[in-house]
Protein backbone atom coordinates (compact mmCIF):
# COMPACT_ATOMS: atom_id res chain seq x y z
CA UNK A 1 0.00 0.00 0.00
CA UNK A 2 1.19 3.44 -0.88
CA UNK A 3 1.12 6.40 1.52
CA UNK A 4 -1.47 8.11 -0.71
CA UNK A 5 -3.74 5.07 -0.42
CA UNK A 6 -3.70 5.32 3.38
CA UNK A 7 -4.73 8.99 3.26
CA UNK A 8 -7.49 8.18 0.80
CA UNK A 9 -8.78 5.40 3.05
CA UNK A 10 -8.69 7.72 6.07
CA UNK A 11 -10.80 10.28 4.20
CA UNK A 12 -13.29 7.59 3.15
CA UNK A 13 -13.44 6.31 6.72
CA UNK A 14 -14.11 9.85 8.00
CA UNK A 15 -16.92 10.33 5.47
CA UNK A 16 -18.42 6.97 6.39
CA UNK A 17 -18.30 7.86 10.11
CA UNK A 18 -20.14 11.15 9.43
CA UNK A 19 -22.79 9.32 7.42
CA UNK A 20 -23.11 6.71 10.16
CA UNK A 21 -23.53 9.39 12.85
CA UNK A 22 -26.13 11.16 10.76
CA UNK A 23 -28.06 7.91 10.22
CA UNK A 24 -27.87 7.09 13.94
CA UNK A 25 -29.35 10.49 14.79
CA UNK A 26 -32.15 10.08 12.24
CA UNK A 27 -32.83 6.58 13.51
CA UNK A 28 -33.22 7.94 17.04
CA UNK A 29 -35.79 10.49 15.87
CA UNK A 30 -37.68 7.82 13.94
CA UNK A 31 -37.71 5.48 16.96
CA UNK A 32 -39.11 8.23 19.15
CA UNK A 33 -41.84 9.04 16.60
CA UNK A 34 -42.63 5.33 16.25
CA UNK A 35 -43.09 5.03 20.03
CA UNK A 36 -45.40 8.07 20.06
CA UNK A 37 -47.53 6.68 17.24
CA UNK A 38 -47.63 3.23 18.85
CA UNK A 39 -48.88 4.74 22.13
CA UNK A 40 -51.56 6.73 20.28
CA UNK A 41 -52.59 3.61 18.36
CA UNK A 42 -52.96 1.61 21.59
CA UNK A 43 -55.12 4.35 23.14
CA UNK A 44 -57.36 4.38 20.09
CA UNK A 45 -57.64 0.59 20.18
CA UNK A 46 -58.76 0.80 23.83
CA UNK A 47 -61.28 3.45 22.90
CA UNK A 48 -62.66 1.32 20.06
CA UNK A 49 -62.93 -1.63 22.44
CA UNK A 50 -64.89 0.59 24.84
CA UNK A 51 -62.52 0.18 27.76
CA UNK A 52 -61.62 3.85 28.16
CA UNK A 53 -63.22 7.25 27.67
CA UNK A 54 -62.70 8.90 24.32
CA UNK A 55 -59.42 10.79 24.14
CA UNK A 56 -59.68 14.52 24.68
CA UNK A 57 -58.61 16.34 21.57
CA UNK A 58 -56.28 19.24 22.25
CA UNK A 59 -56.99 22.21 20.03
CA UNK A 60 -54.76 25.19 19.48
CA UNK A 61 -57.93 27.24 19.89
CA UNK A 62 -60.72 26.12 22.19
CA UNK A 63 -63.84 25.29 20.22
CA UNK A 64 -66.99 25.92 22.14
CA UNK A 65 -68.99 26.95 19.06
CA UNK A 66 -69.04 25.51 15.58
CA UNK A 67 -66.68 27.42 13.29
CA UNK A 68 -69.15 27.74 10.40
CA UNK A 69 -68.37 27.43 6.72
CA UNK A 70 -65.84 30.25 6.55
CA UNK A 71 -62.16 29.35 6.71
CA UNK A 72 -59.33 31.45 8.09
CA UNK A 73 -57.39 33.43 5.53
CA UNK A 74 -54.54 33.43 8.08
CA UNK A 75 -54.10 31.47 11.29
CA UNK A 76 -56.51 32.70 13.94
CA UNK A 77 -58.36 35.17 11.70
CA UNK A 78 -61.85 34.13 12.81
CA UNK A 79 -60.81 34.22 16.44
CA UNK A 80 -59.35 37.73 16.04
CA UNK A 81 -62.52 38.96 14.31
CA UNK A 82 -64.82 37.47 16.94
CA UNK A 83 -62.77 38.82 19.84
CA UNK A 84 -62.76 42.26 18.25
CA UNK A 85 -66.55 42.16 17.85
CA UNK A 86 -66.95 40.94 21.43
CA UNK A 87 -64.73 43.72 22.79
CA UNK A 88 -66.77 46.29 20.86
CA UNK A 89 -70.03 44.81 22.14
CA UNK A 90 -68.88 44.61 25.76
CA UNK A 91 -69.44 48.31 26.41
CA UNK A 92 -73.08 48.04 25.37
CA UNK A 93 -73.88 45.10 27.65
CA UNK A 94 -75.54 45.75 31.01
CA UNK A 95 -73.06 45.62 33.92
CA UNK A 96 -73.69 42.63 36.19
CA UNK A 97 -75.61 40.73 33.50
CA UNK A 98 -74.80 37.15 32.61
CA UNK A 99 -74.21 38.16 28.98
CA UNK A 100 -71.60 40.75 29.96
CA UNK A 101 -69.88 38.35 32.38
CA UNK A 102 -69.66 35.59 29.76
CA UNK A 103 -68.35 37.96 27.07
CA UNK A 104 -65.81 39.50 29.48
CA UNK A 105 -64.70 36.00 30.50
CA UNK A 106 -64.15 34.92 26.88
CA UNK A 107 -62.18 38.09 26.14
CA UNK A 108 -60.03 37.65 29.25
CA UNK A 109 -59.41 33.96 28.52
CA UNK A 110 -58.21 34.80 25.02
CA UNK A 111 -55.98 37.75 25.88
CA UNK A 112 -58.32 40.30 24.38
CA UNK A 113 -56.70 43.45 25.70
CA UNK A 114 -53.14 42.31 26.30
CA UNK A 115 -51.71 43.78 23.10
CA UNK A 116 -53.19 47.19 23.86
CA UNK A 117 -51.94 47.15 27.46
CA UNK A 118 -48.44 46.24 26.27
CA UNK A 119 -48.51 49.11 23.77
CA UNK A 120 -49.69 51.54 26.46
CA UNK A 121 -46.84 50.46 28.72
CA UNK A 122 -44.37 50.90 25.85
CA UNK A 123 -45.68 54.40 25.03
CA UNK A 124 -45.45 55.53 28.65
CA UNK A 125 -41.91 54.13 28.89
CA UNK A 126 -40.89 56.14 25.82
CA UNK A 127 -42.17 59.38 27.33
CA UNK A 128 -41.17 58.77 30.97
CA UNK A 129 -38.48 61.29 31.81
CA UNK A 130 -39.15 63.30 28.62
CA UNK A 131 -37.05 66.49 28.61
CA UNK A 132 -36.72 67.10 24.88
CA UNK A 133 -37.21 65.30 21.57
CA UNK A 134 -33.79 63.70 21.31
CA UNK A 135 -32.97 61.15 18.58
CA UNK A 136 -33.82 58.17 20.79
CA UNK A 137 -37.28 59.45 21.75
CA UNK A 138 -38.00 60.52 18.15
CA UNK A 139 -37.02 57.12 16.75
CA UNK A 140 -39.02 55.19 19.33
CA UNK A 141 -42.13 57.35 18.79
CA UNK A 142 -41.82 56.91 15.03
CA UNK A 143 -41.52 53.14 15.42
CA UNK A 144 -44.62 53.28 17.61
CA UNK A 145 -46.48 54.89 14.70
CA UNK A 146 -46.21 58.64 15.17
CA UNK A 147 -45.45 61.19 12.49
CA UNK A 148 -43.62 64.05 14.22
CA UNK A 149 -43.88 67.63 13.00
CA UNK A 150 -42.15 70.53 14.75
CA UNK A 151 -43.16 74.17 14.53
CA UNK A 152 -42.48 76.90 17.06
CA UNK A 153 -42.17 75.70 20.63
CA UNK A 154 -44.12 72.46 20.17
CA UNK A 155 -44.12 69.16 18.31
CA UNK A 156 -47.27 67.75 16.80
CA UNK A 157 -47.43 63.95 17.17
CA UNK A 158 -49.85 62.40 14.68
CA UNK A 159 -50.71 58.74 15.19
CA UNK A 160 -50.16 56.85 11.90
CA UNK A 161 -50.57 60.12 10.04
CA UNK A 162 -54.28 60.38 10.98
CA UNK A 163 -54.95 63.95 12.10
CA UNK A 164 -57.85 62.80 14.27
CA UNK A 165 -55.24 61.39 16.64
CA UNK A 166 -52.86 64.30 17.04
CA UNK A 167 -51.20 65.45 20.26
CA UNK A 168 -49.13 68.56 20.88
CA UNK A 169 -46.08 68.27 23.14
CA UNK A 170 -43.60 70.95 24.18
CA UNK A 171 -40.16 70.83 22.60
CA UNK A 172 -38.70 71.15 26.08
CA UNK A 173 -40.52 69.85 29.14
CA UNK A 174 -41.65 72.37 31.75
CA UNK A 175 -41.30 69.93 34.66
CA UNK A 176 -40.35 66.38 35.54
CA UNK A 177 -43.88 65.02 35.16
CA UNK A 178 -44.47 66.41 31.66
CA UNK A 179 -43.50 63.14 29.96
CA UNK A 180 -45.57 61.00 32.33
CA UNK A 181 -48.60 63.24 31.84
CA UNK A 182 -48.11 63.30 28.07
CA UNK A 183 -47.82 59.50 27.98
CA UNK A 184 -51.08 59.09 29.88
CA UNK A 185 -52.92 61.61 27.69
CA UNK A 186 -51.63 60.19 24.43
CA UNK A 187 -52.45 56.63 25.51
CA UNK A 188 -56.03 57.73 26.22
CA UNK A 189 -56.21 59.33 22.78
CA UNK A 190 -54.74 56.61 20.59
CA UNK A 191 -55.07 53.29 22.42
Amino acid sequence: MKPGDVESLKKELSILRQKYDSLEKETGHLRKRYDELKEEYEKLQQYIAGSVQPPRVEYEEAQFIEPGAENDFYTGERKDILLSVLEDALASLKPGSRRRDVVASVIAANGGGEKQRAREKELKAILRGYVSMDASVRTRLQKFGFVINGAGKHYNLVYYGDNRYAYTIAKTAGDGRAGVNAGASIATLVL
